[in-house]
């Protein structure tokens, strides 16, 4: 066993990753309901690993804890932007109170309970689930005018706090939010009902976006056309194509096109006529009494077959707000 716990000392490396390996085999193990997931299970085998008295260097503590930041910060930030848009006001001062609750109750229970400021701090990173706390409280700690020894515990201790706490942060928040939060609330019942009249408010009241659940009369539809119009007699591109659509108040984007017997890379320049295929997209009420402006609707597997992708727009141009649909889609963007 000695051999073991040297090798680890002497190549602390391997530790840190055996730490990841394992903590990603067991994150997703599940006992019953429950499961760790993969960042507790990490900082768990970490924890573990950690009794060998492995010293890994400032460097890399430094490099991994900011690659961890990036990670979090670039998944994490847009979200966070997007919301200050909708509502940011309310936002900045719920921030500000949790914030502020999240600082003292973790100082009371350091007070209460005879911590020190690591596992104080350690306390703080791993219940509220805030991993900056970590680089910061060890940058603190090294300021303090106390022996080098004891800042070493302290900054050794923060680790140990976090792992062991964070997972009340995580599962622990989970189950309070699911079966105590709802009681004081009112009950599950209430909870339900003020949650169903809210998503009502925001024009989500519906099922339809429940897993296994798809909206019966979906918004855009897809379909197929053959052309058989002498409007396409001497052939149109698909720009005209669209544009003569919209002169009779039907907005259709051509999506495919099949030549003959081929499906062709659509471009604006693609020349359609009598007898080709043709995939429009659209609202559904745009599609009420087209077929003479085209042709009749054909039924094509392997036309309609192709992916439509779901992209979200964010208005930044100060000219667009307040401006109707209506004279957005006039726009030439």
């Amino acid at each position: 066993m000695q051999w073991f716990v040297h090798v680890f000392q002497q190549y602390p490396e391997l530790a840190i990753f055996l730490t990841l390996a394992l903590g990603f085999a067991i994150g997703p193990l599940k006992i019953g309901k429950f499961s760790l997931g993969t960042v507790t299970a990490v900082l768990l085998v970490g924890v573990l690993i950690g009794q060998m008295k492995i010293d890994i260097s400032p460097n890399v503590k430094s490099v991994f804890f900011l690659m961890f930041l990036f990670a979090v910060g670039y998944s994490v930030g847009p979200q966070f932007f997007r919301g200050l848009k909708k509502d940011g006001i309310p936002q900045m001062v719920f921030a500000a109170v949790v914030c502020v609750l999240c600082l003292v109750f973790p100082w009371i229970c350091g007070k209460v309970m005879g911590y020190n400021a690591g596992q104080t701090a350690g306390l703080l990173a791993g219940a509220q689930t805030i991993s900056a706390v970590i680089g910061v409280a060890s940058d603190t700690i090294n300021q303090l005018g106390i022996t080098q020894e004891a800042k070493t515990n302290m900054i050794n201790a923060i680790p140990v706090c976090y792992a062991v706490t964070y997972l009340f942060g995580t599962a622990g928040s989970a189950w309070f939010l699911a079966s105590v939060g709802p009681r004081l609330l009112g009950g599950i019942a209430t909870v339900r009902q003020k949650s169903k009249e809210l998503e009502a408010s925001m024009g989500s009241g519906d099922e339809s976006g429940e897993p296994g659940m798809m909206p019966a009369n979906p918004v855009i539809s897809y379909r197929a056309f053959q052309i058989d119009n002498d409007w396409f007699s001497n052939g149109r591109t698909v720009q005209e194509v669209e544009k003569y659509l919209q002169d009779n108040n039907r907005r259709l984007f051509v999506e495919r096109v099949r030549v003959g017997k081929q499906i062709t890379d659509l471009q604006p320049g693609t020349v359609v006529k009598r007898g080709d295929e043709l995939v429009l997209s659209g609202r559904r009420d745009a599609f009420a009494g087209e077929s003479h402006l085209l042709g009749p609707e054909v039924v094509d597997d392997e036309l309609l077959h192709f992916p439509a992708e779901v992209l979200p727009v964010l208005v930044s141009k100060k000219g667009v707000g307040g401006m109707m649909v209506k004279a957005l889609r006039q726009q030439d963007y």
